[in-house]
């Protein structure tokens, strides 16, 4: 059976959200289909809450990017201000987006320099996945550059091995830093441009790198005791994770800041309980977009699972259109695609592998040992092109758009049209590319 795509008015969605938890926002909820528990869950943690001041939140905040504060009193901020706590909820998330990007905004400025890029599309892997993953997102965002104009932002690692920032360089893209010019000479000559956080002023320090891994590396503990121990089932297990202890409030606001004033957004949450605030990000800056979320406890769509044979679905799409919220869950096999066991997607230890890897993809190889990667990327790249709407017939359902765009990925892909535009983009030679 197709899966069913489950559709909401918006302004009965924005129900969710407002201060009046009646026999309304229980109708909406009831139509929420798999994403109805983790709205029950968020609306009794609202209903409860007991708000940090705008001011100490501001305070806490800066405690967190301070590159004196120590590491071991930034882990206990970060717990401070993770939503679902009984002190942080949808709306303190909102404060520090807008906080962040007025943030951001004036060290641009500060730089004699502006925000107004070309109209594009945004997409951004939040690197917070539970299982580490290649980096579908970049490789993506580039393989469907030829269709859809895509100024991707990211980071370095934090607790992966390494982040978007040092797989760009590897694929042989030359940063261009904050020089508005050059990003929109290459979304214009190329639909793609590629900008660090870090450039964009997003702040940061070591020692909140280092109090983001500790958290990570606790959750991962957590989990596999979990696991091992008790339910012996990945998805309920990781979907269960304690809230507090699971949701990093740098990786829903860093990924959705959406700093550039995107058409499209595109995100993934690695946590299925982040997934009330990263809609609530949108509605209050009134994106368009997806949201994306593997039950695996990955960012993205996956074709893998770790428990490979679990029946259930492993995916799931929220579609945020202007009027609309659609919702979304399937399986590999859904969308044409075959299950593999998750290993055969999990990040390469050496960025160099993972460079050939997309080589070998960008120039359509499609051996039996790099399918299950292949298809991965194929799905995300997909991903981005329902998000953007551009190609899309509305009658059709949108697992049938998934399919739809999933074909256009390929036949970037098999003409050579992907290739030869990141050929041209970072200009160098195919004999270079291919020796």
């Amino acid at each position: 059976m197709t899966p069913r795509t489950i559709t909401i008015k918006k302004e009965d969605f924005r129900l969710l959200y407002s201060q009046q938890l009646n026999l309304k926002n229980n109708e909406v909820i009831n139509k929420l289909g798999s994403i109805a528990d983790v709205f029950r869950k968020f609306l009794e943690n609202e209903a409860i809450i007991s708000p940090i001041s705008d001011k100490k939140l501001i305070n806490y905040f800066e405690k967190c990017i301070n590159p004196n504060e120590e590491v071991e009193s930034i882990k206990n901020t970060l717990l401070e201000i993770a939503p679902g706590n009984g002190k942080v909820g949808f709306r303190q998330v909102n404060f520090l987006t807008n906080y962040v990007r007025n943030k951001t905004l004036s060290h641009i400025h500060k730089n004699n320099n502006n925000l107004k890029l070309l109209l594009h599309d945004h997409a951004f892997g939040s690197g917070g996945d539970l299982i580490k993953t290649i980096h579908a997102t970049t490789m993506a965002s580039i393989i469907v550059s030829p269709l859809i104009r895509i100024c991707k932002t990211g980071t370095g690692n934090v607790t992966s091995l390494h982040g978007s920032y040092q797989a760009i360089k590897a694929f042989g893209y030359n940063e261009k830093g904050i020089d508005i010019k050059a990003i929109n000479e290459s979304l214009e000559k190329y639909n793609f441009a590629y900008i660090t956080l870090s450039e964009l002023g997003f702040p940061y320090s070591n020692n909140l790198k280092q109090a983001r891994i500790e958290l990570w590396e606790e959750n991962l503990k957590t989990l596999e005791y979990n696991y091992q121990n008790q339910q012996n089932n990945w998805h309920s297990t990781v979907r269960n994770l304690d809230l507090p202890i699971s949701i990093d409030i740098f990786k829903i606001i860093a990924p959705n800041a959406q700093l550039l004033n995107p058409v499209n957004h595109t995100t993934g949450i690695s946590h299925i309980g982040m997934l009330p605030y990263v809609i609530g990000i949108y509605l209050e800056l009134g994106s368009t977009g997806i949201i994306v979320h593997s039950y695996e406890g990955i960012d993205e769509i996956s074709n893998a699972y770790r428990d490979v044979q679990e029946e259930r679905p492993n995916n799931l799409l929220i579609k945020i259109d202007l009027d609309s919220i659609k919702i979304l869950e399937f399986s590999p096999e859904d969308i044409s695609l075959k299950r593999v066991p998750i290993n055969q997607i999990e990040e390469q230890k050496e960025i160099e592998t993972e460079r050939d890897l997309f080589y070998r993809i960008l120039t359509n190889e499609n051996t039996y040992e790099i399918q299950g990667k292949r298809d991965f990327i194929l799905a995300n790249a997909a991903s981005i092109l329902v998000a953007n709407n551009a190609f899309l017939l509305k009658e059709k359902d949108l697992i049938e758009q998934i399919q739809e765009c999933i074909s256009k990925v390929n036949y970037l892909i098999n003409s050579g049209k992907s290739y030869d535009n990141f050929r041209r983009m970072i200009n160098i030679s195919k004999i270079e590319l291919d020796s």
